[in-house]
């Protein structure tokens, strides 16, 4: 199995409204500790070609793996990035002007999807 180093420790960064750090970090650290199993299990290569029957069986046990790792993420993360959305929009709403300020750019330039960037699909890799 590929061995993947994650030694790279970098302080947390703060939010937007220092009222709001504390359920961040929690988002944040819940997030990273889920990201570094997910990447451990992507990253491996497959061990049979992808076009026969033992490759076709393995990339379907491992997508059926990463299907079931996302759903862990939102239950172990989804309350803490709820309370830390919660706190941001409450802490936005203080801010003079800011509301209006992200309407306008909403409305302006909407993020749908992945705001233009093509997101390769499964008939891309075929």
């Amino acid at each position: 199995m590929a061995s993947l180093s994650f030694k790279s420790r970098a302080p947390p960064s703060s939010s937007l409204a220092s009222s709001c750090n504390a359920p961040k970090h929690h988002y944040d650290t819940c997030f990273n500790h889920w990201l570094k199993s997910y990447l451990l299990l992507i990253a491996p290569p497959l061990s049979n070609p992808s076009d026969t029957p033992a490759g076709v069986k393995e990339r379907d046990r491992r997508n059926k793996a990463i299907q079931e790792h996302k759903r862990l993420l939102e239950d172990r993360c989804g309350a803490s990035y709820k309370e830390y959305q919660a706190c941001l929009k409450g802490e936005i709403q203080k801010i003079e002007d800011l509301p209006e300020l992200l309407a306008n750019a909403r409305r302006e330039e909407p993020l749908e999807g992945w705001g233009g960037i093509k997101v390769a699909s499964e008939a891309d890799i075929k």
